[in-house]
Formats: structure tokens, sequence, C-alpha cells
């Protein structure tokens, strides 16, 4: 029946007013629901619509300059969040630890591979180990010698120090004595010319001493040289009659 009638309303002529097609429009419907086909209905959207997405050259509030609203907003639990990252993290580090451990010990293990950790003895002949042994000798003197030599230097920076500091101390000493030869001098000034006094025989004695233990000392590099020289000639001499 629904059928007869919908090819009769499709046989009708196209240039009826338009009360017409209203006509036909509610005839239509009302064979569609005394043969049981119900409209399609669509079910309404759950959950929060999507905010339109703004026009190229504007933001979401609207302008084309951003404001507070425009900042991206936290959303969920941040310490669950978190969490479930530094678990997987720890998981990382903790499966890489083990995986490093399980690799070394694999290795030292199967003993095919060497980390060479000591050196290995290298054939060396006995001409090779007297050159080394020379070699060895010539970087100690020379060491030796800079650091005495370093030693000579702040020894004689120091004596010079001092002296410079005892020649103004005595030319002070000298302008006390002959103020206090013409008209006297004040308590403070004596006992300034008593100090320097004082000061002046303590740097006598103890550049004495000084010059003295440097004379000794060098002395003593002059005997540890000669012995030094007559060694070498010995051992020259033992080299040259094993050969």
């Amino acid at each position: 029946m629904s059928r007869f009638l919908m090819a009769a309303t499709s046989l009708l002529p196209r240039d009826y007013s338009k009360q017409s097609v209203r006509t036909n429009r509610c005839f239509v419907h009302l064979t569609r629901g005394l043969a049981g086909v119900a409209p399609k209905k669509t079910a309404p959207k759950c959950g929060k619509e999507e905010p339109p997405k703004p026009k190229p050259g504007f933001f979401p509030s609207g302008g084309t300059h951003a404001v507070f609203s425009d900042l991206p907003q936290p959303e969920g639990d941040f310490f669950k969040a978190w969490n479930a990252k530094n678990s997987k993290y720890n998981m990382v580090l903790l499966s890489g630890i083990l995986g490093l451990i399980g690799s070394i010990a694999l290795v030292l293990c199967s003993g095919k591979m060497s980390l060479f950790a000591t050196v290995p003895e290298y054939p060396y002949t006995d001409d090779e180990m007297e050159e080394f042994a020379k070699e060895e000798e010539r970087r100690e003197e020379e060491k030796r010698k800079r650091e005495e030599h370093h030693q000579n230097l702040v020894e004689a920076k120091e004596l010079k120090v001092r002296r410079r500091k005892a020649k103004e101390a005595m030319a002070r000493e000298v302008e006390l004595m002959q103020k206090d030869i013409d008209q006297g001098i004040s308590d403070g000034e004596m006992s300034e010319l008593v100090q320097l006094v004082q000061e002046r025989e303590e740097f006598e004695t103890w550049e004495k001493e000084e010059l003295k233990r440097l004379d000794e000392k060098q002395k003593e590099r002059d005997k540890t040289l000669k012995e030094e020289a007559k060694a070498k000639l010995e051992q020259e001499k033992q080299q040259k009659q094993r050969k």
C-alpha cells in the first residue's frame, strides 16, 4: 500500500503550487506512519562539546593578541602522573644497571676479553735497559738542578729584601742619633731608636749565620757533584771492561 502511494506521489506533475507540495509532504508522512516506518532519530551527543577552532591569526579568546585565558590549563592529578613517570624511569634505570652488571660479569667469567689492566713485559735488550737507566738519571739530575736553582733564587731574594730593609732602618737610626746629638729626642723617638738598634744587631747576626749556611750548602753540593762524577767514571770503565 505504501509503495503504491509513494509511486503515485512521484507521478504527480512538478509545476503544482506551494499548497499542493505541502499537501503531498503531509500525505507522505501520513503513509509512512501507517506503514510502521519510524523516522530516524539521532541520539544526543554526551560529554563536553569541543570549542570551535579559532580562525587563522586569532587566539581562542577571540583576539589577535594572547591573554591569560589562552594559556594551557593543567588537567588531572599532578602527583599521579609524576609517580607514573618516575616509576617508568626507575624501571628503565634499574634495567640498564642490571644489564651493565650482567655484561661485565659475563665478560669476566668468559675470560675471552682482556681488560689490559696490566702492562705486559717487553723483551728489552741490555743496551736498551742501560739507555733507559741513563735517561732516568738525566731526568733526575735536571729535576734536582731546577729545585736547587729555585731554592737559590728564593734565598737570594730573601737576603736582598732584608738587606734593603736594614739599610732603610740604618738611615733612620743615623737620623735619630744625629737629632739626639743636636737637640735631643723625645721618649717615643728614643724607644724607636732602641728598637732600631736591636733589629740591626739581630740582622747582623742572622746575616752571618745565613752566609755561613749558604757557604756550607754550596760546599756540600760541590762534594756531591764530585762524587757523582767519580761514580760515572767508574761505571763507564766497568762498561768498557765488559765489552
